[in-house]
C-alpha cells in the first residue's frame, strides 16, 4: 500500500509538508515498538516515493533482560531493508545516581544527546521521534499536574530543532490500524505497563476514565495545547521583540519598558532574558527578579545573576567565583591578580591597592565576598555591604574586591575598608598585602 492508497500515509505526509519536516534525510528514533515501528515503515514508504531520505537509531537503556532483543529486532528489520542504522547504549542507572535523576528524566537526557550524536555521524537533517496524539494529552495533563504555565499547557511541539514529530496528530488506534493492515511487527516493552511510572499510569489508568466519561478526551486535549502553543508563541514573541540583544554575556532592560507591561509580559520579558544567556528560569526565581528594588541583587542558577538599578534591569553571567588561597609572604597569583605578603614593623602608608593589618599569628586568606561580615570602622561596627555602598562600588562589581580574611574572618575588602581593630600601632609587626591586576599591569 503507498502513500496514494494508504490513508494515514496521506494524512501524516501532509502534515509534514505543512511544517516542512521531510525537506533533509530523517533520522527515524527506533525504539522497536509499535508507534515508532509504524513511524519507520510508514516514512521509509514515503521515502521511497518521495525525495528524502530515512536512516533510523536504536539506543539501548539496558534496563530491562529484553533490551537487547529489542535491538537485535531492530537490528535484524533495518538490515533486511537496506535501512541505514546506527545502535548506541548507556548506563542509564549509573547516570541517574551521578547526577540525582528519575530513572526517566536520565534515560531521555542519554537518549537524546545519542540522537544527536547519530543524525550528526549519519548527516540527516532532523530527528523523528513517534510521539502521536495520546503522548500529547499525557504530556499535557502530566504538566498541569506538577504545575506549568502556557509553555508547559502547549504539550509537545510539532518541531522543536531537530526534533519532527510527524504522527503527533495521530491517534493510537490509528497507529493500531495503520500496524494491522500493512503487517508491520514490533516487540513490546513491558515497563510501559508498569503503572508506578506516573506517564504509565496516566496512559493505562487516567486517560482512559477521561474517554469514558467524556469520549474524545483525548483529541480535545491536544487541540486545545495546539492551540495554547500558538498563543504562547505569539506572546513570547512579542515579549522577545520588546528586548535588546546581549552583550559580553549580559543584558540589559530598562525599567520604564519593564514597567509598562502587564505582569503577565514582565515574566515572560524576565525568562526571555534568562533564555538568551542560556538559562530556563522557574517561575519563582522570575518572580524573586521582578520584586528586587533598585540596588538589589539575585543570585541565580548557572552563574547567572539579576540586578536591579534605578532605570534598568540587569542579567548577567557571572565568571566562577574564585577558590581561596591561602597567603604567604612573598609572591602568589590569585586569579586576575598578583598579590604580595610582606611583613614589616614601619608604618605603611593607606593605598587604594593596599591592606595592611596587625600580625596577630593567625592564617591569612584572599577570598571572594560571601555577601556576609562585618568590620568596625572610625564611626562604628558596619556591615561589608553598607561599606560597599559607602564606597560607591556597584553590586556587580563587588566581586571583583578581593576579601582578606584572618583566620577565616574577613578583616579587610581591598577599595572599602580594614577593620580598625587590626590596624598597627607605630613600630608594631604587621603584614601589607598588596594587590595588582595581572591583565593590565594595573593598581585597582
Amino acid at each position: 500500500m503507498t502513500k496514494r492508497t494508504d490513508p494515514l500515509a496521506r494524512r501524516v505526509l501532509d502534515f509534514c509538508q505543512k511544517r516542512g519536516m521531510l525537506n533533509a534525510p530523517v533520522l527515524c528514533a527506533v525504539s522497536g515498538g509499535r508507534d515508532s515501528m509504524a513511524m519507520l515503515h510508514l516514512l521509509s514508504v514515503l521515502a521511497a516515493e518521495g525525495d528524502f531520505q530515512v536512516t533510523a537509531a536504536h539506543f539501548n537503556h539496558k534496563l530491562r533482560p529484553t533490551a537487547d532483543r529489542d535491538e537485535a529486532f531492530v537490528r535484524d528489520w533495518c538490515r533486511e531493508r537496506s535501512i541505514p542504522l546506527t545502535c548506541g547504549a548507556g548506563d542509564v542507572r549509573e547516570f541517574a545516581a551521578r547526577e540525582r535523576l528519575s530513572i526517566e528524566d536520565a534515560a531521555r537526557r542519554l537518549r537524546y544527546a545519542f540522537l544527536e550524536t547519530a543524525a550528526r555521524d549519519m548527516g540527516a537533517g532532523c530527528i523523528a521521534t513517534a510521539h502521536h496524539r495520546e503522548d500529547n494529552a499525557e504530556t499535557v495533563l502530566l504538566h498541569l499536574l506538577r504545575g506549568t504555565g502556557l509553555q508547559g499547557l502547549g504539550g509537545i511541539a510539532p518541531v522543536r530543532g531537530k526534533i519532527v514529530r510527524p504522527l503527533l496528530e495521530v491517534s493510537r488506534a490509528d497507529i493500531d490500524a495503520y500496524v494491522k493492515r500493512n503487517g508491520v511487527p514490533c516487540v513490546e516493552d513491558e515497563s510501559n505497563r508498569d503503572t508506578r511510572y506516573t506517564r504509565n499510569r496516566l496512559r493505562l489508568e487516567v486517560l482512559p476514565l477521561l474517554e469514558e466519561m467524556a469520549p474524545g478526551a483525548s483529541e480535545r486535549i491536544a487541540a486545545a495545547a495546539a492551540l495554547l502553543r500558538e498563543e504562547n508563541g505569539h506572546m513570547q514573541r512579542e515579549a522577545e521583540n520588546l528586548l535588546p540583544p546581549a552583550e559580553n554575556e549580559s543584558i540589559t532592560l530598562p525599567v520604564p519598558v519593564l514597567n509598562r507591561q502587564d505582569e503577565a509580559i514582565q515574566r515572560r520579558l524576565v525568562r526571555a532574558m534568562g533564555q538568551k544567556l542560556g538559562v530556563e528560569l522557574t517561575r519563582e526565581q522570575t518572580e524573586a527578579v521582578l520584586a528586587l528594588k533598585s540596588g538589589g541583587c539575585l543570585d541565580l542558577p548557572e552563574s547567572l545573576c539579576a540586578i536591579r538599578r534605578p532605570h534598568q534591569l540587569i542579567l548577567k553571567k557571572r565568571s566562577p567565583p574564585l577558590p581561596p588561597l591561602a597567603l604567604h609572604e612573598g609572591a602568589q597569583d590569585w586569579g586576575p591578580w598578583h598579590v604580595t605578603v610582606r611583613r614589616s614593623t614601619e608604618p605603611a602608608a593607606e593605598a587604594p591597592e593596599r591592606i595592611v593589618l596587625r600580625d596577630t599569628g593567625g592564617e591569612l586568606t584572599v577570598s571572594v565576598w560571601d555577601g556576609a561580615g562585618r568590620l568596625t570602622v572610625e564611626n562604628g561596627s558596619r556591615t561589608i555591604k553598607r561599606l560597599f555602598a559607602d564606597a560607591g562600588i556597584p553590586i556587580e562589581r563587588r566581586a571583583e574586591h578581593p576579601a582578606v580574611l584572618l583566620d577565616g574572618k574577613p578583616v579587610g575588602i581591598l577599595g572599602a575598608a580594614t577593620d580598625r581593630t587590626l590596624r598597627p600601632e607605630a613600630g608594631e609587626a604587621c603584614y601589607v598585602v598588596t594587590f595588582r591586576r595581572k591583565d593590565m599591569g594595573r593598581e585597582p
